[in-house]
C-alpha cells in the first residue's frame, strides 16, 4: 500500500482505498502510473500475518486513475459505497465472484471534492465535501439517488461554519457526527442539520486534524483518528471526559 485513506470492514475483511500516490518524493520502487485500487485483507491475516497462508491482501477494482477516498456501506449490507474526490460514486458488491457488480453514480456537478457518502436511515444519502471558495453549497448536504445520478433534496442552503469536513457517522437516534478537519473538532449535528454540538475539540481530550470516525454501537462510543492517534470517545457530551482521553489504542 502507498496512500491508504480509509478503512472498513465488510464480511470478515478489511477494505481500504488506495490512490497509489506517494506522500514521499522519490520513493525508490512506488509506480506512480499503476492503477488505483481498493485493497482486500482477511481479518485473519491481519490478527496473525505469520500463521496465514493463502490470503495475502488483494487488489481488486483496479479501473485506472479513478481517485478512491472514503469508504461507507449500504444499510441492507450488500454494498460499499465508495466516495471519490471526483464527481462519481461507486456502489459495489464485494462477494460477487465471476464478475465486477459495480454502479456508476454521478453528483451534482457543482459538488467539488467529495469527501465521504453514507446512506442513512431515512433512505437518503448524506455527502460532506470542500466546496469552492465562493460557493453558497452547504458542506454537508442531503441526496437523494434517481438510477445512476444523485440530487439535492433540498434547494442548496448559505455555507457553513464548517472547514473541510472529512467523515460521517449516523447515530441510532438519526443525529449526524462530523468531522471537522481544520478546526480540530467531532461535531454531532440534530436530524435537520440546522445546529450541531461540539463533543470533542483540543481542550476536552481531542487531538489536532481529526480526519476519521465510526460509531460502533455495541459499547456506544466513537472511535476517531487523527494524524498519528486514534481514541474511543463517548458522543454524549455530558459523559466524554469520563474515557482516558490519553490512551492510544
Amino acid at each position: 500500500m502507498i496512500n491508504p485513506s480509509d478503512l472498513l470492514v465488510f464480511d470478515e475483511c478489511l477494505y481500504i482505498p488506495d490512490d497509489r500516490t506517494s506522500r514521499t518524493r522519490n520513493v525508490s520502487g512506488v509506480n506512480s502510473e499503476s492503477d488505483h485500487c481498493i485493497w482486500k485483507v482477511q481479518l485473519s491475516y491481519v490478527m496473525q500475518p505469520e500463521k496465514t497462508t493463502g490470503n495475502h491482501p488483494e487488489k481488486m477494482l483496479k479501473l485506472g486513475k479513478w481517485w478512491p477516498w472514503s469508504l461507507s456501506r449500504t444499510l441492507d449490507g450488500k454494498q460499499i459505497i465508495i466516495t471519490t474526490t471526483t464527481n462519481k460514486v461507486y456502489f459495489w458488491n464485494p462477494e460477487i465472484k465471476n464478475q465486477i457488480q459495480i454502479e456508476t453514480v454521478t453528483l451534482p456537478s457543482i459538488i467539488h471534492s467529495s469527501q465521504h457518502i453514507i446512506e442513512l436511515s431515512s433512505s437518503f444519502y448524506l455527502l460532506c465535501h470542500n466546496p469552492w471558495a465562493r460557493s453558497c453549497l452547504r458542506k454537508v448536504c442531503v441526496l437523494v439517488r434517481k438510477g445512476n445520478d444523485m440530487h439535492f433534496k433540498d434547494s442548496p442552503s448559505v455555507m457553513d461554519d464548517l472547514d473541510n469536513p472529512r467523515h460521517l457517522a449516523e447515530l441510532p437516534d438519526g443525529r449526524i457526527v462530523v468531522v471537522d478537519h481544520f478546526n480540530n473538532r467531532v461535531l454531532v449535528m440534530d436530524k435537520d442539520l440546522n445546529s450541531y454540538t461540539e463533543v470533542l475539540r483540543l481542550k476536552n481530550g481531542g487531538k489536532k486534524r481529526p480526519c476519521r470516525v465510526a460509531y460502533d454501537k455495541l459499547s456506544n462510543l466513537l472511535a476517531v483518528a487523527f494524524h498519528h492517534y486514534v481514541g474511543l470517545y463517548s458522543p454524549n457530551i455530558d459523559l466524554i471526559g469520563a474515557l482516558p482521553s490519553g490512551k492510544v489504542i
